[in-house]
């Protein structure tokens, strides 16, 4: 290795601190500044160590979030100042979060790290907040006590147990099966809101599994905390925007210089917010999961939504922007919920073949069910009021991708 030029100087810098993306609706990016940090001296970094992007430094963050490390001090080369004050713009939110870091020392024309370039390396220290979910998690998987201060990770691993044995009764069940579990428990008994009205204390696990309140965030989190303490199904969480449709027009003033408004002729007016969700791995495909989507304002209770259930990059794209290269690629299968449960129908025949089945064998209330290239009007609904008798009247709601038309289907017998 060469040194054409070195300089070791200490920097001191400016420190702020980085909240997770919240987001969906009333979820927004909180910004702090935080308190300038101890500066510490070191020699020449170890070159092998050095990290060259700020997707290999969020990984390593997260890495030592979920041994339960509260800092991490590494050598990186590349990464601007101002990015490093949000680092944690794309990293989950489930082990915890950075709040501030320190500049240490900066290396001056170091060779031998990037081929043919002379580069400038950072000595960098980052310190963390653990989240109640990294206590909740060490001490149902690993036996660890939770610390006296850490109350609401304490009545989080209180009412876990009890969610588990409703949902994981079978040890030998799929991926797909403890999943899904995970999700429909998620959706049926969370609603979305501020469980304390102006405030985002309770955008966590802690709102979600507790106060049965939350916004994204816990979601995304109190569904990813179920299949890590009680499985061994591999999940993420991924945090972005998403497209919130608005039931009125607003102006680009209204809703933030920073968001897009969005309109064409047939959906209403939207805009782009913060948002977090899921990815999951499943019999070794990685799918996405958005329970918030799949929860929507205003369903009924007990109707639990599916389409945003084991979804490819592809069909999330639609409503959903992510950075793409921090996150797993999901591009298997998409609508993974209706082709494992039967009810993917390829043509208007296959779907008139899967409703008369269900209908004979008993009433049933509510269904939703995937056709390729077909929607249900009055018209050719009309069959169902020959299967059963008794039926009185038939509600739905589409939603549609493509050509993959997704209807969610009330009966309402006599």
């Amino acid at each position: 290795m060469n040194i054409k030029y070195l300089k070791n100087r200490i920097v001191l810098c400016l420190l702020a601190a980085v909240v997770a993306i919240t987001g969906f609706g009333a979820c927004k990016p909180v910004k702090e500044i935080a308190e300038v940090a101890e500066v510490i001296t070191q020699e020449l970094p170890s070159l092998k160590d050095t990290l060259t992007s700020l997707v290999e430094i969020n990984r390593a963050i997260d890495q030592a979030m979920s041994r339960g490390e509260t800092e991490l001090t590494f050598n990186a080369t590349g990464i601007d100042e101002q990015e490093l004050k949000y680092i944690g713009s794309n990293l989950s939110t489930f082990w915890g979060k950075p709040v501030r870091f320190s500049i240490n020392s900066i290396y001056e024309g170091i060779e031998g790290i990037i081929p043919g370039r002379a580069v400038d390396v950072k000595n960098i220290t980052n310190y963390f907040e653990l989240s109640d979910n990294y206590y909740v998690y060490s001490f149902i998987r690993n036996g660890r006590p939770i610390p006296e201060e850490m109350q609401r990770a304490k009545e989080i691993a209180s009412w876990l147990p009890a969610i588990a044995s409703e949902i994981f009764p079978d040890p030998a069940a799929s991926d797909y099966e403890k999943t899904l579990a995970a999700h429909d428990w998620v959706v049926a008994n969370i609603d979305y809101g501020d469980a304390s009205p102006g405030s985002s204390d309770e955008n966590n696990s802690f709102g979600a599994i507790v106060l049965r309140r939350t916004m994204c965030q816990g979601y995304a989190e109190a569904f990813e905390l179920l299949l890590r303490c009680y499985t061994d199904v591999e999940v993420a969480q991924i945090v972005g925007e998403a497209l919130n449709y608005l039931n009125e027009a607003l102006t680009s003033q209204e809703v933030g210089a920073d968001d897009q408004i969005v309109s064409d002729t047939d959906k209403p007016v939207g805009a782009w917010g913060g948002h977090a969700w899921n990815a999951v791995k499943m019999d070794g495909a990685w799918y996405q999961v958005d329970t918030t989507f799949d929860d929507p304002k205003g369903n009924p209770a007990g109707q639990v939504s599916h389409f945003y259930f084991g979804q490819t990059d592809a069909v999330m794209q639609r409503n959903h922007r992510w950075e793409r290269e921090y996150f797993p690629v999901s591009d298997t299968e998409n609508f993974l919920y209706f082709r494992r449960s039967g009810l993917f129908a390829e043509e208007w025949a296959a779907f008139q073949a899967i409703l008369t089945g269900l209908l004979t064998e008993a009433p049933i209330s509510y269904l939703e069910i995937a056709v390729t290239g077909a929607a249900i009007d009055e018209n050719n609904i009309q069959f169902t009021y020959q299967i059963r008798l008794d039926l009185q009247e038939i509600w739905w709601h589409e939603q549609v991708w493509e050509d993959i038309h997704v209807h969610s289907i009330e009966f309402i017998y006599s």
